[in-house]
């Protein structure tokens, strides 16, 4: 508690040397008197908007499971708190003369560097930014589980008493869940309570065998994981239109030249065009640069791709080595029928075959690049695919995908993944 005072002590300091700095930097030193009068008349009442706003979003709770949860409230408190000032010092114009626009967009930034940072600093050396993580059952957990959070081992059988926390941030299940009851309590948790739940690979693939084909607890399930805050959905959605838009424009010289080679080098179209499944199960047209001779299946029918496979072209070998011919799906992403990062699409013939490319692998966009291919290699049977795939759904996240992009330039240059 008295942590907490003293943050919201120091805020109401924080705040009004913003302000000043604000001033310092927009009109230099001495302030015009004129410009600086309004301040000094409202300064008191400005203090008040930015605090109230700072507890509205709960900037002064006891503990935060990540500096990025911290980082959020109070960018949306400084925002809301900013905007409020802007139209009382708009409406109040005749007494406080007018309050200058742009010391406002500048005390933003100010506020949101000094608050974040002396919030975040006090807060880590009192260990109160720390995430809350309850683990049923025995496996090893570390690509699940971040070594900061505060980790709690305990039994499935035990689940029921969950309902009795109020201050968990995440719950991992690496322990077959027998029991349907089970399941269905934490459908509970995650539409009530708000907690995060994790299966690890091995209970994930645990439940395929006997339980993933038509149980209801299963599909609700992957429902609720699959999709996240709308905030998030529309900030991985913003990426997918603005990375996509943008390397198309740098790539387009290399396009036209890839273009070049294929038709030069080998007879057929430039572009192939393959059925694939997306989201909920929709079918969608993915577009690839041909890597392989001219009607390549026509005889063996689908087959998965190998590293050597011999109905690759020589210039094919080389995009497939450099993954170029993957840059057709940016217009994939474009259309919305692909994300920048997710699961890879599968071809229908493969979904039906295996149970472990259904269901919850179903539940996002299927991407470009993805967990999966930073971690592993090209010819990654589905059953090991889908352990990282489902992580991937569970943990989605706009970070994550910025996280997983730039992991995949080592990899591309490497000459592994996918």
């Amino acid at each position: 508690m008295v942590i907490l005072v003293l943050l919201f002590l120091a805020d109401i300091v924080l705040i009004n040397v913003a302000f000043v700095v604000s001033f310092l930097i927009r009109y230099g030193f001495p302030f015009p008197e004129a410009n600086f009068l309004p301040y000094k008349k409202s300064f008191a009442f400005l203090t008040v908007i930015y605090v109230s706003s700072l507890f509205f979003f709960r900037v002064y709770k006891s503990r935060f499971k990540t500096s990025w949860d911290l980082f959020t409230r109070v960018f949306l408190a400084l925002l809301i708190a900013t905007l409020l000032s802007v139209t009382f010092a708009y409406i109040l114009r005749a007494k406080l003369s007018r309050f200058p626009s742009s010391v406002f967009a500048i005390s933003f930034f100010m506020n949101l560097l000094l608050i974040f940072k002396f919030n975040q600093i006090i807060l880590k050396a009192e260990k109160r930014i720390k995430k809350k993580v309850i683990v049923f059952g025995e496996d090893n957990v570390d690509d699940i589980v971040t070594k900061k959070a505060d980790m709690e081992r305990r039994e499935i059988d035990e689940i029921e008493e969950l309902i009795k926390y109020n201050d968990i941030d995440e719950i991992v299940i690496c322990e077959n869940m027998q029991k349907k009851e089970n399941l269905n309590l934490l459908i509970y948790l995650l539409q009530k309570l708000k907690i995060d739940v994790v299966f690890s690979p091995s209970s994930y693939l645990a439940l395929l065998p006997e339980k993933i084909n038509g149980n209801d607890s299963i599909h609700s399930l992957s429902t609720f994981i699959g999709k996240k805050p709308d905030v998030e959905e529309f900030l991985i959605k913003s990426l997918d239109l603005i990375g996509s838009t943008l390397a198309l424009l740098i790539a387009m010289p290399i396009v036209i030249l890839i273009s070049l080679l294929i038709k030069i080098s080998s007879p057929g179209p430039v572009l192939y065009k393959q059925q694939r499944i997306g989201k909920d199960g929709k079918i969608f047209t993915l577009y690839k640069f041909r890597t392989m001779v001219k009607d390549a299946e026509k005889t063996l029918g689908p087959v998965l791709a190998s590293r050597d496979d011999p109905r690759v072209t020589k210039v094919g070998k080389l995009l497939r080595m450099t993954r170029l011919d993957e840059l057709p799906q940016l217009f994939n992403v474009l259309r919305g029928e692909m994300s920048l990062v997710g699961p890879r699409p599968e071809r229908p013939h493969f979904v039906k075959r295996h149970k472990a490319l259904r269901q919850m692998r179903l539940a996002v966009k299927p991407g470009l690049t993805g967990l999966a291919q930073i971690r592993s290699f090209y010819d990654l049977k589905p059953r090991h695919k889908i352990k990282y795939d489902y992580l991937y759904i569970q943990k989605r996240s706009v970070l994550l995908n910025l996280y997983i992009l730039l992991k995949t330039i080592p990899v591309v240059f490497s000459k592994r993944g996918w």
